[in-house]
């Protein structure tokens, strides 16, 4: 039976995003499964068979997940933004925040808004409507995607769309539903409201502004169709294919080969990428507004979902050279295995990991030089039940988070991982656990808006300097930084107030 009310899907990283956001507010956990006890004992029976019996159960469970496609007729931007606020009706005295995040979602915006305890407002919204189809027929998918964007764009002139096909690392999904990202061009009125009753005046509206791309084509008036996503592949990978790709498919006994693609009937051109690149019209559109209002507008610009990774990364440590605090490891979760009450409660720098594949190994593998030393770290990798081709093994991730010395799995065991149903299960309790052990020093970290902003005047004039700064020294100087570590990825930010210079458009934006 699919899913009788319109909410974002619960697989999304938008909405476990907001939902981390809202429970640190509240000093609470965010629970990563709303299940029963004996749906728990299921997982953890389901993970000691085969894996290729796993993935048949998996594919089972998930079968219903979708949205009733009647429900298209009945989205709108104001009930989509209306069922986001709604997270933060658990928090007590939510009035005079001195700041507000709002954009594009991302992992490392959570664990920012956590430290500074603002709310977030997401730009995006992800709704996977029940629809069943070969996981390799594309022009299934695009049907599909059609009739349900129909309604939608119709009724909706302020929203944009991206029907998202991945047929790789969603490959269990897309036989089950047809994922429409929802991006606002506009602020809803719901929205104002919450900023004008929530927000100090003169207070900061910190706009999370991504510029990450991928290929897109242009199905109509406010409605793109994208193949492929984030990992270890590129746009070009997904559209014509490549050996290792290939060898996959056929190993999975799929006769597809050479990519999936529209061929030349629609345009295709890089546009902001549909889970993590944000819109310049919704930037506009909340400049404006600050324009009109007793509000500061602050962006923070990122080319690439690691950059805000790495800059919450940087205040967190930030914040314990300013607060004399020791940290006590290292988190590192991924995708929508997302809880910062982890990392304010226990001490810990938190680094969020995109998505499980090559890619993100690697990132991690260069952030390892820039983590104290000695400092346990703590690995919570989302399970993937497909696995693909540039999905590392636990033996790899295993060596290297090693470097940094004692590695705690949380949630997945390395001898199941990554096809572990029961990870998701046991994800939340291990890092409760992990931090009652290991409670941090009292007050909770915090950070206020100007310490975020003289940080950000001190990462664009050092980048990757400030790292080595950071670690050597007890607390932020204005003195000449030593060298900084090799092959660090500092945050490629631009930080912008109102009297600093307007970033350029992205000329083959079509919005």
């Amino acid at each position: 039976m699919t899913y009788p009310r319109i909410r974002e899907a619960p697989e999304s990283s938008s909405a476990a995003v907001l939902q981390s956001v809202a429970a640190s507010l509240a000093d609470a956990w965010r629970p990563n499964q709303r299940t029963t006890a004996t749906q728990a004992k299921l997982a953890h029976f389901a993970t000691r068979l085969p894996d290729a019996l796993k993935r048949k159960l998996v594919s089972y469970a998930v079968r219903d997940i979708g949205l009733d496609p009647a429900l298209a007729q009945r989205v709108t931007s104001e009930g989509l933004a209306r069922q986001a606020l709604g997270v933060y009706n658990q928090v007590e005295d939510g009035i005079g925040y001195p700041a507000i995040l709002i954009g594009t979602p991302n992992g490392g915006i959570a664990y920012l808004a956590a430290l500074l305890q603002i709310p977030f407002l997401p730009s995006h919204f992800l709704l996977s409507f029940a629809a069943h189809s070969d996981p390799d027929a594309i022009e299934d998918y695009v049907h599909q995607g059609n009739a349900f964007l129909e309604p939608i764009l119709s009724q909706n002139p302020d929203l944009l769309a991206v029907n998202h096909y991945d047929p790789l690392h969603d490959r269990f999904l897309v036989e089950h539903v047809n994922h429409i990202r929802l991006k606002l061009l506009g602020l809803p009125q719901v929205y104002l409201d919450f900023i004008r009753e929530h927000l100090a005046p003169e207070g900061v509206l910190f706009f999370v502004d991504s510029h990450y791309t991928w290929s897109q084509y242009r199905l109509g008036d406010r409605h793109f169709f994208q193949v492929g996503g984030l990992g270890g592949y590129s746009d070009q990978d997904f559209l014509h294919g490549n050996a290792e790709i290939d060898t996959w498919l056929a190993a999975q006994k799929s006769r597809q080969h050479g990519g999936w693609n529209l061929g030349d009937r629609y345009p295709l051109s890089e546009q902001p990428e549909s889970e993590w690149g944000g819109l310049p019209a919704f930037r506009d559109a909340v400049r404006q507004f600050c324009d009109t209002e007793p509000y500061q507008f602050f962006a923070i610009n990122g080319a690439h979902p690691e950059d805000f990774s790495a800059l919450a990364y940087t205040a967190y440590l930030w914040e314990s050279r300013l607060h004399d605090r020791t940290p006590k490891g290292i988190l590192v979760e991924t995708f929508s295995l997302l809880n910062p009450t982890a990392a304010l409660r226990s001490d810990l720098l938190p680094l969020w990991l995109p998505f499980n594949c090559d890619d993100s190994l690697e990132y991690l593998a260069r952030m390892i030089s820039v983590f104290p030393a000695d400092a346990p770290l703590l690995l919570a990798l989302l399970p993937g039940f497909t696995v693909t081709p540039d999905m590392p093994s636990a033996a790899a991730w295993q060596q290297v988070a090693s470097r940094q010395g004692e590695v705690t799995w949380i949630g997945s065991e390395p001898r199941h991982y990554p096809v572990d149903p029961s990870a998701l299960f046991d994800y939340l309790p291990e890092l409760q656990a992990w931090v009652q052990s290991n409670p941090g020093a009292s007050p909770r970290p915090h950070l206020t808006p100007d310490d975020l902003q003289e940080m950000m005047r001190y990462l664009g004039r050092w980048g990757s300097e400030l790292f080595t700064l950071l670690l050597d020294n007890p607390a932020p100087s204005t003195d000449q930084p030593v060298a900084p570590p090799t092959d660090v990825p500092a945050p490629e930010l631009i930080a912008e107030s109102p009297s600093e210079i307007q970033p350029q458009p992205n000329p083959d934006s079509q919005v």
